[in-house]
């Protein structure tokens, strides 16, 4: 057995060679740690967020694991691994490498090159009519300028993304079927990280089936053309699938691994689409008519410059006060929110980088990740409060958060029962700062009014 970490091989590792390489990984190594036996090989790599995503080979091809599983399993399967153990395989789930014929497409969650081509050409469409003749600027191309920059792009990437997905339920259309058997229904916790911003986690329902094509079974994940984000939708979606149920699975007769257990056009989403184009289109019909006039009389009582200054005001205020009433609404229904026991699966800090006057600057967030279990489902949150604006502090302050929940503790868990997955360790708070930043934005637009006299 040869243990290789990074570009350092080390040959008949022993437990603690292994254990130190895990610990070193965890602790912020990016490097892969592989076991390799012959034409066999067993490989970690740490997703930044203390736990492991795995993989093995051998010569009948490429598995992963189904979800990146935590530190001490990974010790615990590579160690076994390691000393010949086959029962290593029971502590994780191990999926084919997903394999697409040359030239097929499978249904995914990536927009396709050319809807991301419109929405580009849509974005910078508007700077491009200023490199048109003045003649052809002229009447309704003036007033196009506003609208466009408003609802232009926002309803190209509409359009393009309910295309997208229409196309994909044509095709999926005109295939064929198959029984199948669900094999695994439960809640997965998915950690989306950002260079930007803190580690977000994501509860999904994580459904698996498993059916018979063409004499081969084959191992399906996906339940619908639509993008099940988890949310609200996870309990309904984990009722529909229980384990052990039979259902009927669409497969494309090329490459049966692309695969689905609904086909029709996820309920709601046309209807949500028209809807938010109906308000782009009522919106854009309401600058083009009316906003002309309007400044053309705000410039004739103020000027030019403070009509602007009057407009960005109040807009900001508007929008601050509106965010204000809803961040309150939805306070106010946090603090009834039930509670379960949980604990505290994760204590630390992490590092981001955010972008402040054109510089990178590092910030600090404390990482406390918990685990709760509600309706017999396990999930995992980072959430300390409903609501809460992350803001990036000091190491020794993120570390002083984070040190009030230690790794081990039980906590009380407090989340939405329409929506288990939104929990908080502590009630909300109204964030009163936005109203005053909103009266603040109030109060310039009616100074620069005049309305309290000559400026």
């Amino acid at each position: 057995m040869k243990l290789t970490v990074g570009d350092k091989s080390q040959d008949n590792p022993t437990q603690q060679d292994i254990e130190q390489a895990v610990e070193a990984a965890r602790r912020g190594g990016d490097d892969i740690i592989a076991l390799e036996a012959g034409e066999a090989y067993l490989e970690a790599l740490h997703e930044g967020d203390g736990r492991f995503s795995l993989g093995f080979g051998d010569p009948t091809g490429r598995f992963d694991t189904a979800e990146p599983v935590d530190a001490a399993t990974t010790r615990s399967i590579l160690v076994k691994y390691n000393a010949g153990d086959a029962s290593w395989r029971r502590e994780c789930r191990l999926l084919p490498a997903a394999k697409s014929p040359a030239g097929r497409k499978r249904i995914g969650s990536e927009p396709p090159v050319w809807a991301i081509g419109l929405v580009a050409v849509a974005f910078f469409a508007f700077p491009l009519l200023a490199l048109l003749p003045d003649s052809w600027k002229e009447g309704w191309l003036s007033g196009i300028g506003p609208v466009w920059l408003v609802a232009g792009p926002i309803t190209v990437m509409l359009l393009a993304l309910l295309a997208h997905k229409l196309l994909q339920v044509r095709r999926a259309a005109a295939w064929p079927q198959a029984a199948g058997r669900i094999t695994r229904s439960e809640v997965a916790a998915r950690h989306r990280q950002h260079s930007d911003r803190p580690t977000e986690v994501i509860n999904e329902p994580a459904i698996e089936y498993e059916f018979t094509a063409n004499g081969t079974k084959y191992t399906g994940t996906r339940v619908s053309i639509g993008e099940d984000s988890g949310g609200a939708n996870t309990e309904a979606t984990l009722a529909r699938y229980p384990v052990g149920a039979t259902v009927m699975v669409h497969y494309d007769p090329a490459d049966p691994g692309n695969c689905v257990l609904e086909r029709e056009v996820p309920k709601g989403v046309a209807k949500g689409c028209l809807a938010i184009l109906a308000v782009l289109a009522v919106l854009g019909y309401g600058i083009y008519r009316f906003g002309g006039p309007a400044l053309t009389f705000l410039e004739a009582r103020m000027g030019e410059d403070r009509s602007r200054i009057f407009l960005i005001a109040g807009g900001a205020g508007l929008f601050l006060l509106l965010m204000f009433i809803g961040s309150r609404k939805s306070a106010k229904q946090g603090w009834n929110w039930p509670s379960v026991r949980g604990k505290i699966v994760q204590s630390g800090t992490e590092s981001y980088r955010e972008q402040v006057n054109h510089r990178s600057v590092v910030r600090y967030a404390p990482v406390v990740e918990y685990a709760y279990a509600v309706n017999g489902h396990d999930y995992r949150s980072r959430q300390l409060r409903p609501l809460a604006v992350q803001i990036g502090r000091s190491q020794a302050g993120a570390e002083k958060i984070a040190s009030r929940y230690p790794e081990g503790r039980e906590v009380e868990v407090h989340y939405d029962p329409a929506n288990p997955g939104n929990a908080a360790l502590e009630q909300p708070n109204a964030p009163w700062f936005l109203l005053v930043l909103a009266l603040i934005c109030f109060g310039g637009a009616v100074y620069v009014s005049g309305v309290l006299g000559p400026l």
